[in-house]
């Protein structure tokens, strides 16, 4: 590992994604930043104004697959916007890079030119948030390369547009090279074999009783880079396939399966018969916006079976089968809902673990019981967190809470005080049907590491039926968690809540699983040392 400026780390992200050209605006707070771009071997495309500039980014990152435009802060970024929200609707992946004022500049609150004179500097990024998958100001050096690497693998995942704020002075302090050894993943994870299968053989089932089975192939199968799936699909089906107004373009129409663009009640009549006899479609992407479907028509019998297939689910009829989240999905996701004034405790084992991988703004207070490591602790300790902070005369905002099932077993009559002295907590409960660290150092199926299923859903009611409460969940999915983390109703903390997250049964954080591997062969080589041979 090497010491590498944090610019140099962010441009050489670029490269590695196919991006070899950015475009953008110059100005005053990214001029420094700008004197890097050639220098990682890339090629700088100035245009005209901050608009054009998005929409060059769109044009070329439809083509090449992700795209970047630098601007500065203030008035330029806003003069983006505009392409920025197509960038989001369209499922464009974009990372719009601002340059922001120095950092002491930030800190101490200065009257800044492009600023609202206000001495705040985060009201661009909050408008932005609207529009983004993902949005980070780098103001601090340590979590540099973590924060570029979370807005990015999240701009590759969503395929949305990303926003990344790097102040002037930021740019060239130095960080390790060694996170570029680990790539930006491209690809979506994997599916759940299980669940695969399952899909698989619930829609060949449906398509064998099939009378006039067809495909349409639309917006979201270009947008989520299926296209080469997808004629594979007409290829071994032979089935007659059609596209949208979205999805022209998509689909080679010189295959003799191709029958002609669905649009709605505006659909040329010989496809409109050809469609109209159909009792089973796979639709490959809808996106049925009002200009894509002929205001809101189509011509698809509403008695036919349609199997939906989007990036992170496929409905069937009215059954939607999710890809489930992961912990590689939701620490990163969980590092944006923590706000300056939160008290957050991660409970021994995987949450403490997983937390490591979720940035944490300044002033956010944050620990675990890093030594003694008695499981029960944090849902017994977030009671007096919740009290300091109703005592700290508004220092302290929030009491939150991110905890295994297994562990607040062992406490979880602590609710029945938060509830009681009027917390109000917000606790995530991992649920993943037993103890994880145990499982992953031995005993990986024991019956000694599972632990009783409860109905999170109603805790709060056993413990406290007197007293305001919510439960959110149970959540299964990256999507429903994103949804989630951005629901004003559970940031703003106005009485208990608790959120069940649902977790496959041995997934747990990297360092977890690295860890639990080493502590198994360790303990596996201290039992066979002896064991007597023979005996």
């Amino acid at each position: 590992m090497a010491p590498i400026k944090i610019g140099d780390y962010l441009f050489k992200r670029l490269r590695e994604l196919g991006i070899r050209s950015v475009f953008g605006v110059p100005g005053d707070y990214e001029l420094a930043l700008l004197d890097l771009v050639e220098d990682n071997d890339l090629a700088w495309k100035g245009n005209p104004n901050e608009l054009v500039a998005s929409y060059a980014a769109d044009g070329y990152a439809r083509v090449n697959g992700a795209a970047a435009f630098v601007t500065t802060f203030g008035p330029g970024e806003l003069s983006a916007y505009c392409g920025m929200a197509g960038h989001y609707a369209e499922l464009v992946p974009v990372v719009h890079i601002v340059g922001y004022p120095t950092v002491n500049a930030v800190r101490s609150k200065a009257i800044m030119h492009h600023s609202l004179g206000t001495g705040k500097f985060d009201m661009y990024e909050q408008m932005a948030k609207h529009i983004m998958a993902a949005t980070t100001v780098i103001d601090d050096v340590p979590t540099a390369a973590s924060e570029i690497d979370r807005v990015l693998n999240a701009m590759m995942l969503e395929s949305r547009p990303v926003y990344i704020g790097l102040s002037t002075d930021i740019a060239y302090e130095t960080t390790s090279d060694g996170p570029l050894a680990s790539p930006i993943r491209r690809a979506l994870p994997p599916n759940e074999p299980d669940l695969e299968q399952k899909v698989i053989l619930e829609i060949r089932k449906l398509l064998e009783k099939a009378k006039e089975p067809i495909i349409i192939l639309d917006g979201g199968a270009v947008r989520s880079d299926v296209l080469p799936k997808t004629h594979e699909l007409i290829k071994a089906t032979g089935l007659p396939t059609f596209t949208t107004a979205m999805g022209k373009g998509g689909l080679n129409e010189d295959l003799a399966e191709y029958g002609g663009v669905h649009q709605g009640a505006g659909t040329h009549p010989q496809v409109k018969t050809a469609i109209e006899r159909t009792d089973f479609v796979l639709w490959v992407g809808n996106f049925p916006s009002d200009f894509n479907t002929g205001e809101f028509t189509t011509i698809v019998p509403k008695s036919a079976t349609i199997v939906d297939f989007q990036r992170f689910y496929v409905q069937i009829g009215e059954v939607k089968h999710h890809v489930s989240m992961k912990s590689d999905f939701l620490w990163p996701a969980l590092g944006p809902f923590f706000r300056p004034g939160d008290v957050v405790i991660g409970e021994t084992g995987t949450s403490a673990f997983g937390l490591c991988d979720s940035r944490i703004p300044e002033g956010v207070m944050m620990f675990n019981q890093t030594v003694y490591g008695s499981i029960g602790y944090a849902t017994g300790a977030i009671v007096g967190v919740g009290q300091a902070i109703k005592e700290s005369g508004g220092k302290w905002k929030r009491p939150i809470l991110v905890t295994g099932e297994g562990s607040m077993h062992l406490t979880i009559q602590a609710i029945a005080d938060m509830l009681r002295f009027d917390l109000k907590p917000i606790i995530f409960v991992l649920n993943n049907n037993g103890y994880t660290v145990e499982r992953l150092i031995h005993g990986k199926t024991a019956l000694y590491n599972e632990v009783a299923i409860l109905d999170y859903s109603l805790l709060a009611k056993a413990f406290g039926p007197a007293f305001p409460s919510k439960y959110h969940g149970p959540i299964k999915t990256c999507g429903e968690l994103t949804d989630l983390v951005n629901d004003p109703e559970l940031g703003d903390a106005n009485c208990f809540q608790l959120v069940e997250l649902i977790l496959p049964e041995l997934d747990a954080p990297s360092a977890v699983i690295r860890t639990g591997a080493a502590i198994d062969e360790f303990n596996k080589s201290k039992f066979e040392k002896r064991t007597v041979p023979g005996a």
